[in-house]
């Protein structure tokens, strides 16, 4: 059946990404989402999340279909199936379930179709899966990306910028972001870095927090637990250090980031160890 459909999708994608004649967009989607974490890379990127991508861009899935697909996405079935497994394929499912959240949140903020009381479940949902992710490969030969954690944080961007997202909110974001960065079993080498400092971009921009607690955050980053185990240390050191600096050259150009900017220096500057 997969190459049946595959054999479909392709056909859409190669026509524009215009829905065939005589099909129905919301049998499509929905056959989609039951083989959303296939570990054919074709199947699932290039043309199930891609068709997605330019149907929703396209308004050719209706709102009420729109908010089915976000539950359905954010569901047991999908966010966290099988959640806690690791070198397994259960984290294709995960991985690619939450990147439907930007999509549809990108364009409620042009349609308004979600309630505040939707927003919120998202937002539960998203940090709870974030947390409690166990597979962090960035990418599996033969099968594609799985970038779990750079998906997740295209997912903490997007509710980010929603303005029914909060103070209270926001730093929660930062925290889970630093518990995320402060781990010694795996360096993220395939740009983490990069879409986690999209979503803390986009947590400043939204000026509710304050600098002295940005501040405190970015000092936070500088009380390691070491192991005092080989290389268990040196991980968990880049893992920080490049979240840091990537952050940094982010930030360095902006308006008003100028102290936040030197409180990263200094936290680089003390955990060094060529100090």
């Amino acid at each position: 059946m997969p190459n049946v459909l595959k054999r479909i999708w392709k056909q859409i994608k190669e026509e524009n990404y215009s829905v065939p004649i005589n099909m129905n967009v919301n049998d499509i989607v929905l056959e989609m989402m039951n083989n959303i974490g296939n570990t054919d890379p074709e199947l699932r990127d290039k043309l199930i999340y891609s068709i997605m991508f330019y149907w929703i861009k396209d308004n050719k899935i209706t709102s009420d279909k729109l908010k089915e697909l976000l539950s359905i996405s954010i569901d047991d079935n999908h966010l966290f199936f099988r959640i806690g497994e690791v070198g397994t394929d259960s984290v294709f499912t995960r991985s690619f379930s939450i990147l439907l959240v930007p999509l549809i949140l990108m364009k409620h903020r042009q349609n308004n179709f979600l309630s505040e009381k939707d927003i919120h479940e998202v937002y539960a949902r998203v940090v709870d899966y974030f947390i409690k992710e166990q597979d962090l490969r960035g990418y599996v030969k033969d099968k594609g990306w799985v970038h779990s954690i750079a998906h997740a944080a295209d997912a903490l961007d997007d509710l980010a910028i929603c303005s029914e997202i909060g103070n209270e909110e926001l730093l929660y974001m930062l925290e889970i972001i630093k518990k995320k960065v402060l781990i010694n079993n795996y360096v993220y080498i395939n740009e983490e870095d990069e879409r986690l400092v999209t979503a803390i971009v986009s947590i400043l921009d939204r000026n509710l927090i304050s600098n002295e607690d940005l501040c405190e955050w970015i000092r936070s980053f500088s009380d390691i637990e070491k192991t005092g185990i080989y290389p268990e240390d040196d991980n968990l050191l880049a893992n920080v250090k490049i979240m840091l600096r990537s952050l940094y050259f982010r930030i360095i150009d902006l308006e008003d980031t100028r102290i936040l900017a030197e409180e990263i220096k200094n936290t680089l500057t003390k955990i060094s160890n060529f100090n």
